[in-house]
Parts: structure tokens; C-alpha cells; sequence
């Protein structure tokens, strides 16, 4: 059973994400992640760095970060900028320098994090700079509610702008989320069908670190298709890249022949169903 506070957060962007913008009668992503970092604090079993995928103390450089922000803003971009990917983004020391290039008044900017390193100073300059959203994975127990509802009570911050996940369950429970096998980064296979669509690449697009655009995020640890790089290539136009197209039409149309979606066990459409009508 999916619990409750998942299913919360799929309501809270449900609305946002569905939301087509067309640019040049092309259907724009409404949802972009950034990957800031490779490193993390902690080493989840439903994460690839509970195996061999290396911590590296590597970062998004501040220029690929205004590239992304004053491409979005030429594009009019309305929509959620999520900081997540594959590390703890909070282990990056500008993330609220990071947020505020994305602060205008169309784009929704969320970061993900196992909160560890909030503290009152951060959690008010992060809101200061612009963010609308803290989104919590609690790995460690229940206690740990209380814990975040004090914190954000000390810094005047609405429970409405930040979501607490339980993510303190068991394998058997799927640790409270949506378990997918990161591609197959995982390596369990089981489950897997290759006819069911997925509509990551017609709503989503990953930037990874060092500004190559990835496939989805689920792709986001074996890294097996890049589509361009930001530093040299439009986002736009690569969006509309040729390789990119070809995965949409397969998936969209439920076939994951192609790598990595052949070992890839993500459900793949809770967002994007108006995204594809106009694909």
C-alpha cells in the first residue's frame, strides 16, 4: 500500500506538472531536476551508493546553474525546478545561491533532502532566497515528525511549504516509497514490463552535474544515454533531439526495447498524461 504521505506529495504537484506550455507549438517540460552534487551522508539499501557507487565530493558549478536559470527564463519556463539527484544537495555549500537564480515568480522550486544538515539559519535562508518547498525523507523513525515540525515552527516557515516523507520501512514495505530499480542500476529485474509506457521524457528533463541531459531520472546512476550538454547545446534544442524523440514515441506507446527502459521497472506515468496528448 502506498502510504499517505506519498500520496500527498503526488497531489501537491499534480497540477503544476500537467500543465503543458507549448514553445513553438512544442509541448515544454514542466518538471526539471538537477543533480547539484555526488556526494552524500548517508547509504539508503534502496540507493545504488548502498553498493559500489561512489561518494565524490563533486559539485554543479555555479555558471551551469545560471545557464539552466536564464534559459528557463527566456523559455518562459512555468513549472518545478526539483534539487535532488543522485546525492544530499544541502552538502552543497550555495545551495541558496543555487535557489536564488531560480526564484521568478512562474517557477516552483523544490529541493529534496534526508534533512540532516537543517538547521533555523539554513531553513530561513533557503525561504528567503526563494524556495517554496522542503521536501523531508526520514529514514530514522517516527520521532524524527516532531523533530521537523519544531524546527520549521522556530522559523515561522507554514506546514504547507514543506512535506515530511516516512521513509523508515522495510524492504517488504518498499521503505515507504515508490521502489523502482534505478534502471536496472539495482540489479533486481523482477517485475519488469517491457510493454508498459512511460511518459518520464515527455513531461521530465535531468540535468546531471556537469550539465549533460540525461534520458529521466531514473537513469540518473548508470548514466547510459546523454542527449547533449548545456554548456553547448540549447536545453530546447535539446529537448528536441532526435535519439530523445525516439524514446518518446517507443514509450509512450508502451515499448521499452531500448536501453535502459528495457531494465526498468518505474511505473512511469503518475505525471505527463497531458503531456502526451499533445505530443
Amino acid at each position: 500500500m502506498i502510504p499517505q504521505t506519498l500520496l500527498n506529495n503526488i497531489k501537491r504537484k499534480t497540477d503544476i506538472i500537467n500543465t503543458v506550455n507549448l514553445v513553438d507549438n512544442i509541448p515544454l517540460f514542466s518538471f526539471v531536476e538537477l543533480n547539484v552534487n555526488e556526494i552524500c551522508n548517508r547509504s539508503c539499501d534502496f540507493c545504488p551508493r548502498s553498493g559500489d557507487y561512489p561518494n565524490q565530493n563533486i559539485h554543479m558549478d555555479i555558471n551551469i546553474v545560471e545557464i539552466i536559470a536564464d534559459e528557463l527564463n527566456s523559455l518562459k519556463f512555468k513549472g518545478i525546478v526539483n534539487i535532488s539527484g543522485t546525492g544530499e544537495p544541502l552538502l552543497t555549500e550555495y545551495i541558496p545561491d543555487i535557489v536564488q537564480l531560480f526564484s521568478n515568480k512562474n517557477i516552483h522550486i523544490e529541493i529534496v533532502t534526508n534533512g540532516d544538515k537543517l538547521t533555523v539559519e539554513l531553513v530561513k535562508k533557503l525561504y528567503d532566497h526563494g524556495l517554496h518547498q522542503l521536501v523531508i525523507s526520514m529514514y530514522d523513525g517516527p520521532e524524527q515528525i516532531e523533530y521537523f515540525h519544531n524546527l520549521f515552527k522556530q522559523c515561522n516557515i507554514a506546514q504547507e511549504l514543506y512535506t515530511l516523507r516516512d521513509r523508515w520501512y522495510t524492504e517488504d514495505e518498499e521503505y515507504g516509497l515508490m521502489y523502482t530499480n534505478r534502471a536496472g542500476s539495482l540489479k533486481t529485474e523482477n517485475n519488469i514490463d517491457v510493454s508498459r509506457p512511460c511518459y518520464y521524457p515527455c513531461y521530465a528533463t535531468y540535468i546531471d552535474w556537469n550539465g549533460d541531459v540525461l534520458l529521466c531520472c531514473q537513469d540518473m546512476y548508470n548514466r547510459t544515454v546523454k542527449f547533449g550538454n548545456i554548456k553547448n547545446k540549447s536545453l530546447f534544442k535539446i529537448w528536441q533531439d532526435k535519439k530523445l524523440m525516439e524514446f518518446r514515441q517507443k514509450l509512450k506507446e508502451g515499448n521499452r526495447c531500448l536501453r535502459p527502459c528495457k531494465h526498468c521497472n518505474a511505473n512511469g506515468v503518475v505525471f505527463g498524461s497531458n503531456h502526451i496528448k499533445k505530443w
